[in-house]
């Protein structure tokens, strides 16, 4: 096991990495946009949560989290991470949507097209009987490269993954054909691994030595589609009230791959796209 010297390095190496990326300068992008979608409790408000704690400096709660059968997350909210209490927005954001929950109810498939595209307002009150239409309040009819989505992040409950209903597991892969047939790369995070892990749990650093944690990522690129390099083990902040280097190290690293993998989307498609938008 490494010294904590050497994961204080490394965090703060993977801070600044991440604190440090500019979209294209050629591409209009300021900031670059990753949606959050999972089963309701799965962590993708505390993943938000998380890397804003991360750049606090302290555990943060800006996004709604608890232990509800339904979804916390009531409104469409896209959050900004700050570098530091008075410090300038990072050229990212978080966009967290409503929980998926069974066939009736949490966030609607039709609603997630509009979501990916960029139509739906900030702010966007979620109603599990009423759908998105080009009619809603705030609609954005015409879109640009700025307003859409960068990267789709799926967020996974480790310890879930083999018990998880069919209607979640049916509304996660239609997420992702959605965000395929746009090019849009998707990431997929596995929350919780210090739960479904008793060898991580006592050592966050043994993660990716764990056969668990291991025969999971398979298990998840098998049943969902994304490649094995497109998935990653994290651990949130949930009950800890001080900041854990090694929790940071795992969340600043799937940070920086989807900021890579958003900037591969921005690169190979703004061509095609400056030419469709300038016609």
């Amino acid at each position: 096991m490494f010294c904590s010297k050497f994961h204080v390095r490394e965090r703060e190496r993977r801070k600044q990495h991440v604190a440090g990326y500019k979209p294209p300068s050629n591409s209009s992008v300021s900031q670059i946009n990753i949606q959050l979608y999972g089963q309701v409790g799965a962590g993708k408000s505390s993943f938000l949560n998380t890397i804003n704690s991360i750049y606090k400096g302290r555990v943060s709660a800006q996004a709604m989290t608890g232990n509800q059968a339904t979804s916390l997350t009531k409104k469409y909210r896209p959050y900004e991470v700050r570098a530091g209490p008075d410090g300038e927005a990072l050229c990212f954001r978080l966009c967290d949507t409503m929980g998926l929950e069974d066939a009736s109810t949490g966030l609607h498939l039709d609603d997630v097209s509009y979501l990916i595209d960029g139509n739906v307002p900030d702010g966007y009150q979620f109603h599990a009987d009423v759908r998105i239409t080009p009619a809603t309040p705030g609609f954005k009819s015409t879109t640009s490269l700025k307003d859409r989505t960068h990267c789709v992040v799926l967020v996974m409950d480790a310890g879930n993954i083999s018990v998880m209903p069919q209607d979640t597991v049916d509304k996660l892969k239609a997420i992702y054909r959605k965000a395929l047939d746009r090019e849009i790369p998707t990431v997929i995070l596995l929350t919780k691994v210090d739960k479904a892990c008793e060898h991580v749990a006592d050592d966050l650093s043994l993660v990716f030595r764990s056969k668990f944690v291991l025969e999971k990522v398979e298990e998840v690129s098998g049943k969902f589609g994304p490649s094995e390099t497109h998935i990653f083990p994290v651990q949130n902040y949930s009950r800890q009230s001080a900041l854990d280097t090694k929790v940071d190290i795992l969340a600043l690293e799937a940070m920086a791959q989807i900021l890579g993998f958003a900037d591969d989307y921005l690169q190979n498609n703004l061509p095609k796209i400056c030419l469709t938008e300038s016609v």
